[in-house]
């Protein structure tokens, strides 16, 4: 009370009176023994003078603070309990948002909404679990690959082996063992979800490729496998366009090397399911096991996006890379999106790949192509299928359609 009498004085929130007491006798007369109350009380029924009316006044104003600082003191406690459990209420809700992105896989995920231009990414990250260094390096393949995208990519990630935290994405499943096919089903049963009328709604598919087999190769196909699916140029692919990759190869079948590519929804959907397309290759092919030469065993996951007989694929490299490690640029490639293949089999970078399938002659044919969208699709390439053209250039006298 001495201190608000103070300010009271020392401020003009009260202007004195003349026949007010002086401040001393003031507080000579408060530090009585007698309380406030008992002060209000007694001078209420005393004669209305110009001391009394100064007391009153100032009791009436003490009263006032003391009971506005007392608001003011509740409001500012409450402010701090607010603050504190701020955090704690927003961690419960990540909690749950977390917790309800990632079920059992044999649990149907979810995945939020999203408006037209966000692009949904399907990251496979693997790390060994028995080995740190492996660990480190899968960590930092990943950072380097996350780094290239953009605003409109949501990740979702499935993990094998080691599972650890990655900022800005989702975790959708963790597989001790396992492999890329089972993100592949994510990736299709996501689209086969979305609006069918949409031919905007796209997806992309990327892993930490060399986490299991390190390499300078496998260092440079990575960086520019990554950098075209989550490029510019793929996000906005033209709608004749079905899959945008770094480079689309025919030979030695139908694939884009590496395995890492930027999809339409409405196309992803006419395709096997991924868990089922290895069977279906291994039964057709009498269990070839894995054989890069025709896309069978852990090779079909590469061969999957590019089976469908109406595949209208498109590329962004202006590199001579055709396939595998031959050719790769180190330093630059300047990306240009085209339509695939861009190059025809005559060329001398088909040429040296058409070398490389000696052993398997028949892989590169029309008949063979023609056969196996029959057997898998039970279909036949439509007018804009790019073997049309490609085949008929390596066969200078033409060839005839299979019955």
């Amino acid at each position: 009370l001495d201190h608000i009498l103070t300010l009271i004085n020392s401020k003009h929130t009260h202007t004195r009176s003349s026949m007010d007491p002086p401040a001393v006798e003031v507080d000579k007369y408060l530090s009585r023994s007698t309380s406030s109350s008992r002060l209000w009380r007694s001078s209420k029924n005393a004669p209305v003078t110009g001391t009394v009316r100064g007391e009153r006044q100032r009791l009436n104003y003490r009263r006032y603070c003391s009971q506005n600082g007392q608001n003011k003191m509740f409001l500012h406690r409450l402010c701090i309990i607010l603050s504190a459990l701020a955090p704690f209420v927003c961690f419960q809700f990540y909690f749950l948002y977390k917790l309800t992105n990632g079920k059992d896989a044999t649990e149907q995920i979810a995945f939020p909404s999203a408006a037209l231009e966000h692009i949904k990414v399907f990251y496979n990250v693997y790390a060994n679990p028995d080995d740190d260094v492996a660990i480190l390096r899968a960590k930092y393949y990943v950072n380097e690959q996350m780094a290239e995208l953009l605003p409109k990519h949501q990740v979702f990630i499935r993990s094998i082996g080691k599972q650890f935290e990655v900022e800005d994405a989702i975790q959708i499943q963790h597989d001790e063992k396992g492999d890329e096919v089972g993100t592949l089903k994510f990736l299709w049963d996501h689209c086969r979800e979305t609006d069918n009328d949409n031919p905007n709604e796209k997806v992309v598919y990327l892993h930490n490729k060399g986490s299991f087999h390190p390499s300078k190769e496998n260092d440079l196909l990575r960086k520019w496998l990554t950098r075209a699916a989550l490029s510019e140029e793929c996000s906005n692919m033209p709608i004749s366009c079905d899959v945008c990759s770094w480079r689309f190869s025919p030979l030695p079948h139908p694939h884009n090397g590496g395995n890492m590519w930027a999809a339409r929804c409405n196309y992803i959907r006419k395709l096997i399911n991924p868990v089922m397309f290895p069977k279906s290759m291994a039964q057709l092919y009498h269990d070839a096991g894995n054989d890069a030469m025709i896309g069978t065993g852990r090779y079909a996951a590469e061969h999957w996006v590019h089976s469908h007989p109406t595949i209208q694929a498109c590329d962004v490299s202006t590199s001579g890379h055709v396939w595998g490690y031959k050719d790769l640029p180190e330093l630059h490639d300047d990306f240009k999106l085209e339509a695939a293949p861009r190059y025809h089999l005559k060329g001398k970078s088909f040429r040296m790949a058409r070398g490389s399938v000696h052993r398997r002659p028949q892989v590169i044919t029309f008949e063979h192509r023609w056969a196996e969208y029959k057997v898998l699709y039970n279909e036949t390439p439509p007018a804009s299928w790019f073997g049309w053209k490609f085949y008929n250039d390596s066969i200078p006298a033409g060839f005839q359609r299979p019955i």
